[in-house]
């Protein structure tokens, strides 16, 4: 994965690499120098009759303008190789700095470095930096930290998520999962969908070699469609009504009142749904949502938000909306884990 720790830097570069183009450099420069030096000296033992033929100085003439540009060509390619092992050196320095390498001392005492395994752990903070750096509309670390927390208090066998994007919050959710929990996540876009099943393969390559039955990234399925129009059918096999323990919706706030009209004949007594920008959209297109789960839906909810910031902005107020589902029983184990998720997050 560490593409920039490759040589090679263009296409021609693949074909050719440093060992080779010096060597072709420094034999080509040698080999003009030979010429121009044989042909000087045929200059200087007949230099009338070389004069009057024209070719012999014709020949080192172009044997010197061969030497010249060989040997800059064999210096530049040197000047370029010390370049690129000092941007090595500062994207070690980087990786250190990431928590992406690890150092060591081997054997002999020498101090190292080396790239650790790509894992769940791993994908996830590169996944924040991306998301701090473009500002991507992922949960963030303050925002997942209480969806943790909130997965960690329900304990849920099944948790559906609308709205995969790169799988940033998949992989928190997953992290916090009991064991044989597993997390159902739809994406319509189809370049989002590709790219969360990306991750969620390497996410698993860590533990590889350790044993382990379940590593994190295969207890996330990623499913490509419309979850208004998919989750049904792939409810359906995955468990049947009353399956979902807890449903995270982060797809199009419009949209959120579909998710869950679509989603209530497979919630589970007591489960969680979890609404994300509830505050910054709370006037816009989540407001239908958040009056049907305050009181629209003649009681079938029981609901409070979380206050927070915006992902990637502390200036910026927002909030997750959680819910207990009371339509099929009273849910009372829920109410803790909200509790909880709010402790956790310091908000009184």
């Amino acid at each position: 994965m560490e593409d920039e720790l490759r040589d090679p830097k263009n296409f021609l570069e693949y074909f050719l690499p440093r060992p080779l183009r010096l060597a072709f450099f420094g034999g080509s420069a040698a080999s003009c120098l030979i010429a121009s030096l044989i042909t000087a000296v045929q200059l200087i033992q007949s230099p009338a009759l070389e004069l009057a033929e024209g070719t012999t100085a014709r020949d080192l003439i172009v044997n010197i303008i061969g030497l010249a540009t060989f040997t800059g060509l064999f210096i530049y390619d040197q000047k370029q190789a010390a370049v690129r092992v000092e941007r090595r050196r500062e994207i070690r320095e980087a990786q250190i700095a990431f928590g992406d390498r690890e150092v060591f001392v081997n054997d002999q005492g020498e101090k190292m470095s080396r790239l650790k395994e790509v894992n769940d752990d791993w994908i996830v903070r590169r996944l924040e930096r991306w998301g701090k750096r473009d500002g991507m509309p992922f949960v963030g670390p303050d925002k997942g930290a209480l969806l943790q927390q909130l997965v960690a208090d329900k304990a849920p066998r099944l948790v559906v998520e609308v709205g995969t994007m790169a799988g940033y919050s998949a992989l928190l959710m997953a992290q916090a999962l009991p064991p044989g929990g597993r997390i159902v996540t739809f994406e319509k876009d189809l370049s989002w969908a590709l790219a969360a099943k990306r991750f969620m393969w390497q996410a698993s390559q860590g533990e590889k070699n350790q044993g382990v039955s379940s590593r994190v990234g295969d207890r996330v399925s990623v499913e490509w469609g419309d979850a208004r129009e998919k989750l049904a059918g792939v409810l359906q096999r995955a468990g049947g009504p009353g399956c979902i323990d807890l449903l995270f919706l982060d797809g199009t706030p419009k949209e959120y009142l579909d998710y869950l009209r679509a989603a209530e004949p497979f919630l589970a007594p007591g489960a969680l749904v979890v609404a994300d920008n509830a505050g910054v959209f709370a006037q816009g297109g989540l407001k239908p949502y958040l009056e049907y789960v305050r009181g629209g839906s003649g009681g079938k909810y029981r609901s409070e938000l979380i206050a927070c910031k915006l992902e990637w902005r502390d200036d910026v107020d927002d909030g997750i909306e959680v819910s207990t589902w009371l339509g099929s029983g009273s849910g009372s184990g829920s109410g803790a884990a909200v509790e909880g998720s709010k402790a956790a997050s310091g908000v009184a």
